[in-house]
């Protein structure tokens, strides 16, 4: 068995299907990304766990958008404490905790991670983003989340209380590699698919901006010419509401 030649062709089924199959809510998503962008909103990325690093993946990146806002510093990540980001997706009242204090507003869009999505943490997360007048867009695995019972207050799974629901195609447990005489799955699949689906939707966003002559906040890289005086013209109008910088 050649796993590199196996994990591959997993990941370029994956991503195969990503393309072919969810293409309309990905072009939904960014549509609604790229009207929050016209009036200066934020991409807000919340995460628990490893689904965390998708912010981390959209933000202060070259080629990417300005108004991003990763979630991360928080305890429902694994850089706080991998054991105790697992018990926070169940504590009731965090998520909503979280979106106050990032100053989540109306014009804002909350896309939010979860494979499984059943868990406190993301479906309160989408709830109450929903309350505040965010559009709530979803990246999760619809067969992995249909597989298991609701496992929070309102008894509902991710994908039934977002806006927009961008299949990941992410299988159960998300381990997808077998290797001959082990009885559990390897290679984790889902950060390589789902940073693969928002960059495509950021792409798209930005797309629809070019075509309607808008100017699209971007980075430019930090390594280029003049991208220092770029950055610094392009930051100004969202500084204060992006904490990380």
């Amino acid at each position: 068995m050649d796993v590199m030649e196996k994990a591959f062709s997993i990941v370029s089924a994956l991503l195969e299907r990503v393309k072919n199959e969810e293409r309309e809510n990905i072009k939904k998503a960014a549509k609604i990304l790229a009207e929050s962008l016209k009036h200066d909103g934020i991409l807000h990325i919340i995460g628990a766990g490893h689904s965390a690093i998708i912010g981390e993946e959209l933000a202060y990146r070259a080629g990417g958008l300005v108004p991003v806002n990763p979630i991360i510093n928080t305890d429902i990540n694994v850089y706080h404490g991998a054991l105790k980001s697992t018990e926070m997706e169940h504590l009731e009242g965090y998520a909503e905790v979280i979106l106050k204090s990032m100053n989540v507003q109306k014009e804002d869009v909350v896309l939010i991670v979860s494979n499984s999505g059943v868990n406190q943490f993301p479906v309160e997360a989408a709830i109450k983003a929903k309350s505040l007048g965010c559009p709530v867009i979803a990246i999760t695995s619809i067969e992995y989340s249909k597989s298991l019972a609701p496992r929070n207050k309102y008894n509902k799974h991710l994908f039934e209380v977002a806006d927009v629901v961008i299949d990941n195609k992410v299988p159960r447990g998300d381990a997808a590699l077998e290797i001959p005489g082990f009885d559990m799955k390897v290679f984790p699949v889902s950060t390589i698919v789902v940073a693969f689906i928002a960059q495509i939707l950021v792409a798209e966003a930005i797309k629809i901006l070019v075509e309607e002559g808008i100017e699209p906040p971007v980075f430019l890289s930090a390594h280029l010419p003049g991208a220092r005086e770029h950055n610094i013209k392009v930051i100004g109008k969202y500084k204060s509401r992006l904490k990380y910088l």
